[in-house]
């Protein structure tokens, strides 16, 4: 069963919530806090801090794109493996989750957001987050976005969509839901949700769209700890790595790969397999056992 660690707010979560209820995947939730430390994950996944990730026993997945290659896989449905995708749609579905994502997020008003925080979390866990994400945007690589940049860039794109669906049908690639659609979707979700802005007016067809890809819901999930999650670790051995994969030189070597824009914090272990879509590492936990973590080549930095 595939092990999701999430927390209730993260975009990038909902999107794959919302996959695997479309997909049919059943999964245990194992909720974990909005900012670090996160000593389970951190045992697991080793310097990797973005949420979600996914676990299958002694295998980790980060980054909600090679989640989703899991998930697409395990539902037998290309359609939601973002790699299968045409290079223009996959170029598409990166923008909607880079510039657009930030741009989603800063086009909310912060008194908004801040609503949110001290009613979702202690007041404690609320200071401690703003902290995490004030030193996150502080050490990013990224320029940062001025609301009054924000606001007309996502509403273009919230037109744009209006226009590809009044030509696709139901969803963004026609009759039925691919990646392309969750990549778009949990960016409104945020805004709507989280930052609790009403859907804009005179755009029919995206809010059509959106109530329909709500309906989906996550599907079939248990909830579960982690303890749960270190057993399962524990419990199993990494899948075998595919043979194409360990051909690289760099198989054997101790690397550490981390993101190249921001949460640029580090993860470190051997290689056992890289390809052009993930470099997989072996690392040596305590109490878990030994684990494969698989993070993406595309946007990362890989030294050593």
């Amino acid at each position: 069963m595939l092990i999701l660690h999430h927390y209730s707010m993260s975009p990038f979560s909902e999107k794959i919530r919302l996959m695997c209820g479309y997909a049919g995947v059943e999964w245990l939730s194992v909720t974990t806090t909005e900012a670090p430390p996160r000593p389970h994950l951190e045992k697991l996944a080793g310097g990797y801090r973005r949420i979600p990730v996914a676990q299958d026993g002694a295998d980790i997945f980060c980054d909600s794109r090679l989640i989703a290659v899991e998930i697409a896989g395990a539902a037998g449905n290309a359609d939601l493996n973002p790699y299968a995708a045409d290079a223009a749609t996959r170029e598409l579905a990166d923008r909607y989750e880079g510039e657009l994502f930030w741009a989603a997020i800063t086009s909310i008003p912060p008194s908004r957001i801040l609503r949110k925080l001290f009613s979702e979390l202690t007041i404690g866990g609320a200071f401690r987050f703003l902290k995490d994400r004030a030193g996150v945007a502080k050490n990013a690589r990224l320029k940062p976005m001025a609301r009054k940049e924000a606001v007309p860039l996502y509403q273009a794109h919230l037109e744009n969509l209006e226009r590809h669906l009044t030509d696709s049908g139901d969803f963004l690639a026609g009759s039925a839901p691919a990646h392309l659609d969750f990549a778009a979707y949990h960016t409104l979700w945020f805004k709507r949700v989280v930052g609790g802005q009403p859907m804009p007016g005179g755009l029919p067809q995206v809010a059509t769209w959106y109530e329909r890809m709500s309906a989906i819901g996550h599907g079939s999930h248990h909830v579960g700890s982690v303890e749960d999650a270190l057993a399962a670790a524990r419990d199993n051995t990494p899948r075998p790595v595919p043979e194409a994969m360990r051909a690289d030189p760099r198989v054997g070597r101790t690397i550490s790969i981390m993101p190249g824009d921001y949460a640029l914090d580090a993860t470190e272990g051997v290689v056992v397999g890289i390809d052009d879509e993930r470099c997989i590492l072996a690392r040596e936990t305590e109490g878990a056992g030994k684990v494969h973590v698989h993070l993406p080549v595309a946007g990362f930095e890989i030294s050593g």
